[in-house]
């Protein structure tokens, strides 16, 4: 058994914060790359004062934790009113695989909408659970905030072919904006698109198209293949205990990790991502 974390893409990132009206159309709030760096390190900063050397009991941690918290309202942190979404997006899947394993921080509830051929589901997160995203499927994050906190989310993907174009955001023409907020409208109007075809099988053909034309991509790619051939080799695909990974993956946000992120170090911060402003951790292995 090698090393499954020198295969995989994981991280950190906080969800774009949006207004939601009653038709469920979602509207990005105003925000730029230095605000998201800054609340990203503050989420962090929660993560790691909670975990510290109270992490071996889980209720003196959540004790520890909920002091924390208290002191560190800062601009742009969350009510219990507002929402946080991901980009909607999805991978087609290589010998199906990748799986995705998400964690939801600091939300008072928090939502994984996912599409695939059987349908629509939505599945209710705990804080702290440990969800899967299975290949073949488009998934959308949301949640609502602790008062005062930024809704934190930790991935793991189980190899880093979504760097090589095995992860998209969903459109119905394939076409992908530059532009954050027109992203966020268009991919959003879209899942809500293949949605409301749920109930007389039309999804099937637009989800069909778009894993078929990523799946085109990404055929033949020899990168892709080395890929996958590290992660078997690493045992990325073998883990049993995904609690493991993430708890290690936490060990690496030093102070001076933190501060590469709020100086906006490309290594290990970047915005838009999936998430909204997400940090890379995978570049800290060697």
């Amino acid at each position: 058994m090698g090393d499954p974390l020198r295969a995989r893409l994981f991280g950190y990132g906080v969800p774009y914060r949006v207004a939601v009206d009653e038709a469920g159309a979602v509207a990005p709030r105003t925000t730029e790359p230095a605000g998201e760096a800054e609340r990203l390190c503050r989420a962090l900063h929660q993560l790691c004062v909670g975990w510290g050397a109270a992490a071996c009991c889980p209720m003196v941690r959540a004790a520890h934790l909920s002091r924390a918290l208290r002191p560190l309202r800062g601009k742009g942190e969350g009510t219990t009113g507002d929402w946080v979404y991901s980009l909607p997006f999805g991978r087609c899947g290589v010998q199906e695989r990748p799986r995705e394993h998400i964690i939801a921080h600091f939300c008072v509830e928090a939502y994984l909408d996912v599409l695939s051929m059987d349908g629509i589901q939505t599945q209710p997160l705990a804080a702290g659970e440990i969800a899967d995203i299975e290949p073949g499927s488009v998934v959308r994050f949301r949640a609502r905030p602790l008062e005062h906190c930024c809704v934190l989310v930790a991935f793991q993907t189980e190899d880093r072919t979504p760097l090589l174009g095995h992860a998209a955001p969903l459109t119905l023409d394939g076409e992908v904006p530059d532009d954050w907020c027109e992203r966020l409208v268009k991919c959003h109007a879209a899942f809500a698109a293949v949605a409301a075809q749920v109930p007389d099988g039309g999804h099937r053909p637009l989800l069909d198209r778009f894993f078929g034309t990523m799946a085109e991509k990404l055929s033949g790619d020899p990168e892709i293949a080395a890929a996958q051939e590290q992660a078997q080799r690493e045992g990325s695909y073998a883990v049993a205990a995904e609690q493991a990974l993430f708890d290690r993956q936490r060990t690496l946000l030093s102070p001076a990790v933190l501060a590469r992120i709020r100086d906006q170090d490309e290594a290990v911060f970047r915005f838009p991502g999936m998430f909204g402003g997400v940090a890379p951790l995978f570049n800290l292995i060697d």
